[in-house]
């Protein structure tokens, strides 16, 4: 993110971000204390989540799979989502991995050699519970068309295409 500007009055601090961030904020500052700024993002709706895990659910019965399984594999094949590749020391790892995947059933780690000798990377692949409402429109999106070429029945179009556009 690209702060444009900062301006402090009257015990508030002004933040002007770059617009493709959309981020503008207003904070009261009180002398002496430390404050953490964080990027809001806006939850995906309850709906959409719902209805990602009635389709994973059928696309379990089908394949023969836990939705466990269908879950964390729609999650690995969704496109435009972030993940972060880190390079930890070898006896780091097994404790980074654990924090990162503890409570997260989509969480997820690969594990691959560094070219630093006692080093290993790790790539830390994000849960749907961290997505942004874009990114869940691209998961669900996968998900449907997954569902799709099995011939599993699906949300007609406009009735999807309102359940995403409400994230809005």
């Amino acid at each position: 993110m690209k702060i444009e500007g900062i301006r402090y009055a009257d015990g508030e601090l002004h933040i002007k971000c770059n617009p493709q961030d959309g981020v503008q904020a207003t904070y009261k500052i009180e002398p002496g204390k430390e404050y953490d700024i964080v990027l809001h993002k806006n939850k995906r709706s309850l709906d959409a989540n719902a209805y990602a895990w009635v389709l994973i659910d059928k696309l379990s019965a089908k394949l023969g799979l836990s939705p466990i399984e269908v879950y964390r594999q729609a999650i690995e094949n969704t496109g435009g989502v972030t993940a972060t590749i880190v390079c930890v020391a070898d006896i780091a790892a097994p404790s980074l991995i654990k924090s990162w995947e503890k409570g997260h059933l989509g969480r997820q780690c690969q594990q691959f050699p560094s070219n630093t000798p006692g080093y290993v990377n790790v790539k830390l692949i994000y849960g749907s519970s961290d997505y942004s409402t874009q990114q869940m429109s691209r998961f669900i999106d996968g998900l449907v068309q997954d569902a799709q070429a099995l011939g599993i029945e699906t949300m007609p179009p406009e009735k999807l295409e309102s359940l995403l556009s409400s994230w809005k």
